[in-house]
């Protein structure tokens, strides 16, 4: 039985559409495996409702297949109609009370018919509006939701009383999938899996990290073996230019430049695959958390795999599929003996998520309206070691203030951190922000901490892992 956790915003969200005495056009979307379905069906259960999950299918035959799964569902007869107007109208007289029909991948029928969504702008104009029901469109095509059913040349523009975009389960909330884990394994499976609900419940609980890597990543007939290549098809009609640059990304090669050489794509064409990739949630650009200028933020971004499990599996399956073939207990070795090192980043993003709860508790010195990582030119410096980077810097404009933070994914005692704070505070002397009367604070966030009383009571805000999954029952 899979788990279904949080989504308490969005699913009182639903619930407060419903309690209106009107009707509700409600569109709901997010990347697959999110649980969007799952959410929408737990928010229905105990209501009126009818459930379709589309096909691609000619505009005839889409409303012949709607209403043979909805009269299976009301118990009725199926009627002979053609069009969908007709067909919800029907559908919301057969059901008891208040209906909610839930109509899943409508990208299925808009690749089936383009005059799809005109003709549920129809059935929307002629009834569905004044009656007092609620229609709920589901998909997992971002690009195509946002665009053919969000965007402004939709025929519904104007139309929703709103959208939920469902967005992967953050890093506090993957304990509840594995009671009993300690707080570093919680956070190896998050490096793999991340916050996706269907990749968390194919993990066996009580395999340790590495055992269920082997059983259920590695292993060419398991189910999230071919997971991501399934993604890129689905979402995609020439998927292989984009797996070459998530390849070339998660190798480091994160500048538009360095993915064109390590790819072979001419460098021009590069930007249309990464806009494609972000659109899908695989990707995110990241500029220095300083930058105001758009020209300054787009020279001066680099590209990173955003996807937990995309990143996982471009590291470390994609580029040894022949060899799992043959010697497995190879690539197993690999992970274990780089994996420590892997989850430096994923750290940093842990980090992050904490930090803003934190802010928004009001738990920190001041209120950071941006948080984000930045590096630069050290000024003065033009050859050699002249460049920095800082893990996370929060910023508040009105406030002048600004955080500084390290984040280390190993054990510190009195003396390495010391170190790591002295190295920080130099480096926050190249950030050019707000250099005169700002308020600045520094923070480390390592794995362990020892002494983190000391620290903290020399001035520095000092997290470890403890804090970070203690702070949640």
């Amino acid at each position: 039985m899979s788990l279904f956790i949080d989504r308490t915003e969005e699913m009182e969200f639903l619930e407060s559409e419903y309690a209106k005495d009107t009707s509700s056009l409600m569109v709901v979307y997010g990347r697959r495996r999110v649980g969007k379905t799952e959410l929408v069906l737990r928010f229905a259960a105990g209501k009126s409702s009818v459930y379709y999950l589309s096909q691609k299918l000619d505009l005839e035959h889409q409303v012949e297949d709607f209403l043979e799964k909805a009269a299976e569902q009301l118990g009725t007869y199926q009627p002979k109609i053609t069009k969908w107007d007709a067909a919800l109208k029907f559908v919301s007289q057969q059901a008891q009370g208040k209906p909610v029909i839930i109509i899943d991948e409508v990208p299925y029928l808009i690749e089936g018919s383009s005059a799809a969504m005109s003709a549920f702008q129809a059935a929307w104009d002629l009834y569905l509006k004044d009656a007092n029901v609620m229609l709920i469109l589901l998909g997992s095509s971002i690009g195509m939701m946002e665009n053919e059913v969000l965007g402004y040349k939709s025929p519904l523009y104007g139309r929703r009383s709103g959208q939920i975009r469902v967005e992967p389960l953050q890093f506090r909330h993957i304990r509840h999938f594995f009671p009993g884990k300690d707080a570093a394994e919680i956070v190896r499976i998050y490096g793999c899996l991340g916050g996706v609900p269907a990749y968390l419940n194919k993990f066996d609980k009580e395999l340790k990290f590495m055992e269920n890597v082997n059983s259920n990543v590695l292993h060419r007939a398991t189910f999230l073996y071919d997971e991501a290549t399934f993604l890129l098809r689905e979402e995609l009609r020439e998927p292989t230019n984009y797996e070459l640059i998530l390849e070339a990304i998660s190798k480091g090669k994160n500048r538009v430049s360095e993915i064109a050489n390590e790819t072979g794509i001419a460098v021009h064409n590069i930007p249309k695959y990464l806009r494609v990739l972000i659109g899908l949630s695989f990707l995110s650009r990241e500029s220095p958390v300083t930058l105001k200028k758009t020209r300054d933020i787009k020279t001066g971004s680099v590209y990173v795999l955003s996807d937990n499990f995309l990143r996982f599996w471009y590291t470390y399956v994609f580029p040894t599929r022949s060899m799992l073939e043959v010697n497995r207990e190879a690539i197993v070795s690999k992970i274990t003996d780089s994996y420590d090192r892997y989850l430096g980043h994923v750290f940093e993003e842990i980090a992050r998520q904490y930090l803003i709860e934190l802010n928004i508790a009001g738990k920190l010195p001041f209120a950071f309206e941006k948080i984000g990582r930045q590096w630069g030119r050290v000024p003065g410096k033009q050859t050699g070691d002249s460049a920095y980077e800082i893990d996370l810097v929060g910023l508040n404009e009105g406030l002048k203030g600004i955080l500084f933070v390290e984040c280390k994914w190993q054990t510190l005692n009195d003396k390495s951190a010391g170190r790591i704070l002295q190295d920080l505070k130099a480096k926050s002397g190249y950030v050019q922000w707000q250099s005169v009367e700002r308020e600045e604070h520094f923070a480390i966030i390592a794995k362990k901490i020892e002494g983190k009383a000391r620290l903290r009571e020399s001035g520095c805000l000092a997290f470890d892992l403890e804090d970070i999954y203690g702070n949640h029952d």
